[in-house]
């Protein structure tokens, strides 16, 4: 039993690789918006401070890469296989680090950043996919909220290096992790026997479990023919099927709001303006180092839901979730309404900021943070998923782009204050929906989720 656990793991390691990569970018601006600001030369590479139209951009610009990568890496997906599918998300992701490295000129940062977009966009269609058909129905849920692990080491490394190295060092650095996955992957990723089914490659799929059970083909033949019983019931698949089924219908709707509110909570208006977030509510505290420590906690509150998923399931998870988000951007938008719009003394209150944040960090991770992207990956069966899975990252990036690319202009119309409690009233709705609409996928099979969807 160790052993098969140890090689599925593995494998989901190697994917895991990608994710760290993936979330690079979405906190990489934090670091770099203070940089690209600057007078000093030595620290510019562009020479001259960036403009608030240019900030938007290279804020956003990501996520239009992201609308696009879904669609490219689906139909490798489906074309090559999930594995070079994989694979080839890794190369935007090197090239644009790269470009980051040397850019002398605003616009190659913008390349950058729709280049790298891409591959974001890929990897949110295809990692959760790949963790739920490499895994059993006992681990899906854990397999895939790791995910969030490795999500969060990809927050946290712009934040603890990006303040204290030049932009040329940090981003050589930080192509060391797709490439890394590349490598790694190459060596130990795994085809999924779905994929194989899909082919009508029966062999290769049993191939596939023996390699990830680590059992001979008697270990696997019952889960092979579980497999291939629900595979038969759901070859064929079109966008039509999902407009014509009821229960496809309704597992559409929830993923895509589920998506969008969790992009209307506000999480990368925070990360992608950050340290500038820290260093507007003047707190005592180098904005730098509330980044640092706001990092941090992403990455040790990152394993709190891989426990909470299999205990409380993911219903329980995302309705808590919200409350907590909703209760920390209160907060948040407390101490700016005080420090924007009265006379009142701030000063023993400037702890506020850096506790709100990391409330926000910890209540969002529990839920909000991983559950969307679990059901998304739970609630299709496979000969729909790539077209499902392109859906909700298309919406996702959609939505984090208007977010991002209007969050400085939200400030000047409702003020930081109303900012924050605008993502506030979106995380309450999202609790609501989740209460009334949100069916529960824990230790359910596909073909159980699918007939939970009818009822």
């Amino acid at each position: 039993m160790l052993v098969k656990i140890n090689y599925t793991f593995l494998a989901a390691f190697a994917a895991g690789l990608l994710a760290t990569s993936g979330d690079i970018t979405m906190t990489w601006t934090s670091p770099i918006y203070p940089k690209l600001y600057s007078n000093d030369t030595s620290i510019n590479p562009l020479g001259k401070p960036i403009t608030q139209e240019e900030d938007g951009w290279i804020g956003s610009l990501i996520n239009i890469g992201a609308m696009i990568g879904p669609f490219i890496f689906s139909f490798i997906a489906e074309k090559f296989g999930r594995r070079i599918g994989l694979l080839c998300i890794a190369i935007p992701h090197i090239t644009a680090y790269i470009t980051f490295a040397f850019a002398r000129n605003v616009y190659l940062f913008y390349f950058g950043r729709l280049f790298g977009g891409i591959s974001v966009g890929g990897g949110y269609t295809l990692l959760p996919m790949y963790m739920a058909e490499i895994s059993e129905d006992s681990n899906r849920g854990f397999l895939s909220v790791s995910l969030i692990f490795f999500w969060s080491m990809g927050n946290l490394l712009p934040y603890a290096i990006g303040p204290f190295v030049s932009i040329m060092v940090l981003n050589l650095i930080l192509a060391c992790i797709p490439i890394s996955f590349f490598i790694v992957f190459l060596l130990f990723g795994v085809e999924t026997p779905y994929y194989w089914l899909k082919l009508n490659k029966p062999r290769k799929a049993q191939e596939s479990l023996m390699t990830l059970r680590s059992l001979d083909k008697k270990g696997v033949q019952k889960e092979l023919e579980h497999i291939q019983k629900n595979f038969k019931r759901e070859e064929g698949g079109h966008f039509s099927d999902i407009i014509k089924n009821r229960g496809l219908r309704k597992a559409l709707i929830i993923s895509l709001l589920l998506i969008i509110f969790q992009q209307l909570s506000g999480v990368n208006a925070v990360g992608f303006y950050l340290q500038s977030i820290f260093e507007a509510s003047g707190t005592d505290i180098p904005s730098d180092i509330s980044s640092l420590i706001y990092g941090f906690a992403i990455l040790i509150t990152c394993f709190i839901p891989i426990g909470l998923v299999s205990r409380f399931g993911r219903r329980t998870l995302h309705m808590v979730s919200c409350v907590g988000v909703s209760l920390s951007i209160v907060l948040i938008g407390i101490f700016f309404y005080l420090h924007d719009s009265t006379d009142i003394d701030i000063n023993r209150i400037s702890w506020l900021p850096i506790f709100s944040l990391l409330m926000y960090v910890f209540t969002f991770s529990i839920g909000v943070a991983v559950i969307p992207w679990t059901l998304s990956s739970e609630l299709f069966p496979v000969n729909v998923k790539q077209i499902s899975a392109s859906a909700v990252s298309t919406t996702c990036w959609i939505t984090s782009f208007i977010v991002t690319k209007f969050f400085n202009d939200m400030n000047t119309l409702m003020g930081r204050a109303g900012t924050f409690w605008f993502f506030t009233g979106c995380t309450v709705v999202a609790c609501v929906f989740t209460i009334f609409f949100v069916p529960e996928t824990k230790g359910k099979s596909f073909r159980e989720i699918q007939d939970l969807l009818l009822t």
